[in-house]
């Protein structure tokens, strides 16, 4: 079992160690993200405690998984989505994103969520499709648009039965 709660302090350096590339760095935080970060640029580049965010852990307190989310364009947009190193090809990242976009669109009182995915982030491409999301165009320019798609489901679509945990 898992639950989403509010990141706290010590999830920050559990969440830093997961990022040990500059390309993760960029592929999770973006083109503006600095690598590599301190405990203070990490912050402030992620906007720790700024933006609303969900923090996926265990029933013993372990972190699985983190995320973000913020008001974008009339959706729910869900940003730097990460799971685990250990944890990954579990279902986790299909947890985090229901579990995201239930309380995000609640929150922020929408009816649809969106993001962006780097074109070449095969794995999150198909977690993405599976749980409804569609490609969509993005109206205004944007850092790093050539190299992402914009993703857009509607959150009815997101709260539906659990998929397999082999996702």
């Amino acid at each position: 079992m898992s639950q989403l709660v509010e990141p706290a302090p010590e999830h920050l350096p559990v969440l830093m160690s997961w990022i040990t590339a500059k390309e993760q760095c960029e592929q999770w935080g973006g083109p503006v993200f600095r690598f590599p970060f301190s405990d203070e640029s990490f912050r402030e580049d992620c906007r720790w405690g700024e933006l609303a965010a969900g923090a996926l852990v265990a029933d013993d307190g372990e972190l699985l998984a983190f995320g973000q989310y913020y008001r974008r364009r009339d959706r729910c947009h869900l940003g730097r989505l990460i799971v685990s190193p250990v944890h990954r090809g579990r279902g986790i990242g299909a947890v985090l994103v229901r579990e995201l976009a239930r309380q995000g669109c609640a929150e922020l009182d929408t009816a649809e969520c969106s993001l962006f995915v780097l074109k070449n982030n095969g794995p999150a491409r198909t977690l993405y499709h599976r749980l409804g999301f569609e490609l969509d165009d993005y109206p205004e320019p944007f850092d790093w648009l050539d190299q992402c798609d914009y993703l857009v489901a509607p959150a009815s679509a997101l709260f539906g039965p659990a998929i397999p945990s082999e996702a």
